[in-house]
């Protein structure tokens, strides 16, 4: 696991370095992580590329719902349910 906070002081080769290791683990994630939260009942958030610009939030249940970032209130809200 990498730690983001590292990003606040870091130089420019620093970041680098995270964002080469940050890549590297997002290209080879099998999901595993994310079944977990789903079977302890935490809800995740993916993307769909039938969704551009939206974060899909998929729950234990099933359910999922398109969400949008509001730039009002600095948040993630929820559009509607898919």
């Amino acid at each position: 696991m990498i730690d983001v906070r590292i990003l606040d002081d870091a130089s420019p080769t620093e970041e680098e370095h995270f964002f080469a290791a940050f890549e590297l683990i997002i290209a080879n994630d099998d999901g595993a992580e994310a079944e977990r939260h789903l079977r302890e009942g935490r809800a995740i958030y993916i993307t769909d590329p039938r969704y551009p610009g939206r974060a899909v939030r998929e729950h234990p249940d099933g359910r999922r719902e398109l969400m949008r970032f509001d730039m009002a209130c600095g948040q993630l809200v929820v559009e509607r349910s898919i």
